[in-house]
C-alpha cells in the first residue's frame, strides 16, 4: 500500500542506519512513479532513459560533487506534482511534466540505462527521501534484497596521510564496527556508513565510508600530495572499485576531452560492460578501433560486448578486422569460437 511505503521511507530517512529490509520488500511489490518530459534547471537535467530506447526523458539531479545522475522516484503519483511545485520547475513551451507509473522491479531495470546513473532518491514527499545507490538498484532490479552495509575489503588505491594528520575513530550505533574519519577532509552523512571500505592507516584500522574516502583523496590532492593526473586516476579507480559506476562514467566522459582520451575510453568501455550496456560499449569500442588502431583493447572489448548484446554479425566483423591487425591474438580467436 502507498501509506505503508511512505511510512517506511520516512522511517529510513529519519534513521539512516535502520534496517531497510521491510522497505525493500514493500518497494518490490509496489508501484512507483517517475517524472518525465521537462527542461533542465540549475544543477539538474533531463537524460535519455536508455541509449537504445525510443525517446523518453526522465528527470535527474546531477551530483554537484561527483557528477552522477540521481533520479527521483516517487512512492505516490501525487508526490510528483508536489515535487514539481516545490522545486519551481517549468516545462518547455507546449509540453507538460507528466508522471509515469511502473511496477517494480521494472522501474529499476529501466533506470539502469540512464547515462551516468548513480542511483535513485525515493521520495515520500518533496523534502523526505532516502538514497539508493547503483548497487542497491541493481539488486532490486533482480528482485533481490540489497545487503547493508556494503563492504569493500580495500580500495584500489592506498591512502598515504601526511605526518600529523588527525584520524578520528568512532563506532556505529549498531555493532562493533570501528569507523575512521579524517576530520580535515570534510564530514560525511549518516547514510554514508551504508557503504564502507576497510582501511589500515598505520596505527588505525577499521572502516571508512566510501564517500568520505573520496573526500580524503581530494583533501590530499589539495595539500599537494598528488598531482592532477594522479588524483584523477586514483579517484576513477576508487569509484570503479566501490561500484559507483555512474560517478565513474561521469568522470570518464569529462576526462575524454580534457585528459588522456584513450585511457578514458578504455575505462568507460569497462564501466559500460560492467553495467550491462553492451550496445553502447560496442559502439564506443568501434570509435576506439578507428581512432586508436594500434590498441588491441578496443576490438577485444567491443567484440565481447557485441556478443553479449546478441549482435553476432557486428561482432564477427570486429573480430575479423581485429585479427587482421593482431594476428593470432588469443582473446580474439577465443571470442570467434562463440560465433
Amino acid at each position: 500500500m502507498v501509506e505503508t511505503l511512505e511510512f517506511l521511507v520516512r522511517q529510513a530517512s529519519e534513521d539512516p542506519q535502520h534496517d531497510r529490509k521491510a522497505l525493500f520488500k514493500e518497494l518490490l511489490r509496489s508501484e512507483a512513479f517517475l517524472l518525465n518530459i521537462g527542461s533542465p534547471v540549475v544543477e539538474a537535467r533531463t537524460v535519455k532513459l536508455a541509449a537504445d530506447s525510443d525517446p523518453f526523458m526522465v528527470w535527474a539531479d546531477k551530483d554537484a560533487e561527483l557528477g552522477g545522475a540521481w533520479v527521483p522516484v516517487f512512492a505516490a503519483r501525487d508526490t510528483v506534482s508536489e515535487f514539481v511545485l516545490a522545486r519551481g520547475l517549468d516545462a518547455p513551451e507546449g509540453q507538460a511534466f507528466l508522471w509515469m507509473g511502473f511496477e517494480s522491479p521494472q522501474i529499476f531495470n529501466l533506470l539502469l540505462g540512464v547515462e551516468c546513473f548513480a542511483g535513485v532518491r525515493l521520495h515520500s514527499s518533496p523534502s523526505c527521501f532516502v538514497t539508493l545507490g547503483w548497487t542497491e538498484v541493481k539488486a532490486l532490479s533482480q528482485k533481490r534484497i540489497p545487503e547493508a552495509p556494503e563492504r569493500y575489503d580495500g580500495p584500489a588505491v592506498k591512502l598515504e596521510l601526511p605526518a600529523g594528520t588527525k584520524v578520528a575513530c568512532g563506532r556505529l550505533d549498531q555493532g562493533d564496527d570501528r569507523i575512521l574519519c579524517v576530520p580535515d577532509a570534510g564530514h560525511f552523512r549518516a547514510e554514508d556508513v551504508r557503504k564502507l571500505v576497510r582501511l589500515d592507516l598505520g596505527e588505525n584500522e577499521g572502516w571508512m565510508p566510501c564517500r568520505h574516502f573520496l573526500q580524503v583523496l581530494r583533501y590530499l590532492w589539495g595539500k599537494g600530495a598528488k598531482d592532477s593526473d594522479e588524483y584523477l586516476g586514483s579517484l576513477l579507480e576508487s569509484l570503479i572499485g566501490f561500484e559507483m559506476y555512474g560517478e565513474a562514467e561521469s568522470l570518464c566522459r569529462w576526462m575524454g576531452p580534457h585528459r588522456d582520451e584513450e585511457h578514458a575510453w578504455k575505462r568507460l568501455a569497462h564501466i559500460l560492460a560492467k553495467t550491462g550496456r553492451f550496445r553502447e560499449c560496442g559502439r564506443l569500442c568501434g570509435r576506439g578501433v578507428e581512432k586508436y588502431p594500434g590498441e588491441r583493447f578496443f576490438p577485444v572489448c567491443g567484440a565481447r560486448a557485441l556478443l553479449d548484446a546478441g549482435l553476432k554479425d557486428a561482432a564477427r566483423k570486429m573480430i575479423a578486422d581485429g585479427l587482421e591487425r593482431f594476428h593470432g591474438d588469443e582473446d580474439l580467436e577465443g571470442l570467434s569460437l562463440r560465433l
